[in-house]
This record gives structure tokens, C-alpha cells and sequence, in this order.
């Protein structure tokens, strides 16, 4: 199973080079970029890098806006093939982690889907500001 992270500018690039950077092996995940190239550029790309990615297996693109070139885009590659491709927006650095290393154990699309969206809005917290009676460590909240 692969995941192809696609995004507005290198976002996505720069999501899987933090991924490579946080685990050792990141073969099945590849980025694609919508560029200053133009909507009927990027469209005829996508649709030879998701037929290829499919010819391998099933597939997860993780997009990085709703309603955005680059989903819209894949969106139409889903609807062609919605046995093969889930599609999932609001890309983020733990949604890409959890749904890479689940992917490397599992070729479960579904599962690793639900995965991703459950660790992307995880992922996103905000900060309080501490309770003065509050003695906790606060670096013990992070990863």
C-alpha cells in the first residue's frame, strides 16, 4: 500500500522529509506538488503518479486543504477508483507519521485511513496557560 502526500507549493515535500527524518524507512510514501506550472499540468501528473502508485496496490493521498487544487484533483482520481484510494484533507506532520508506520505493518486501507484522520485531528491541540497551581512538569507533555 502507498501513500502520496499532495499539496500547494512543497509542503508535502517538506511533510515526508520530516517523516524521513523521524523514521528510518519511507519507500511507500511519495509527495507531489501542485506548482506555478498550472492546474492542467499538475492534473495530468496526478493522474500518472496515482495509475502508477495503484498498478502497486491500494492507496492513501493525504491532501493538504480541503477544496484546494490538489484535492480537487485527487478527489477525481478517487471517484475512478473508490475500491483502491481514500482520500483524506488537512495534511499534517502526525497524520503523515502514524499513517506511514501503520502502513508499513498493514496493506488495511480502511484501517489505515481512519488512522490518519484520527491522528491528524489529534494532532492538533492547543496550549493553555498554566495553572499557577499546577506544579506538573510541562515538558512531560512532550513527545
Amino acid at each position: 500500500m502507498n501513500i502520496l502526500l499532495v499539496s500547494h507549493g512543497k509542503l508535502c515535500e517538506g511533510m515526508l522529509d520530516a517523516f524521513g527524518m523521524l523514521v528510518s524507512s519511507c519507500e511507500n510514501i511519495s509527495a507531489f506538488s501542485l506548482s506555478e506550472s498550472g492546474v492542467g499540468d499538475f492534473r495530468i501528473r496526478l493522474e500518472a503518479k496515482v495509475a502508477e502508485l495503484t498498478d502497486e496496490g491500494d492507496l492513501l493521498i493525504l491532501a493538504d486543504l480541503k477544496g484546494g487544487t490538489p484535492y480537487n484533483e485527487s478527489y477525481a482520481c478517487f471517484l475512478k477508483d473508490p475500491e483502491h484510494i481514500r482520500l483524506a484533507a488537512g495534511l499534517n506532520l502526525p497524520m503523515v507519521l502514524e499513517a506511514g508506520i501503520a502502513a508499513m505493518d498493514s496493506s488495511d486501507l480502511d484501517a489505515i485511513y481512519k488512522t490518519a484522520l484520527e491522528a491528524g485531528a489529534f494532532g492538533v491541540q492547543g496550549t493553555e496557560t498554566p495553572d499557577e497551581s499546577d506544579t506538573s512538569n510541562q515538558e512531560d507533555d512532550l513527545f
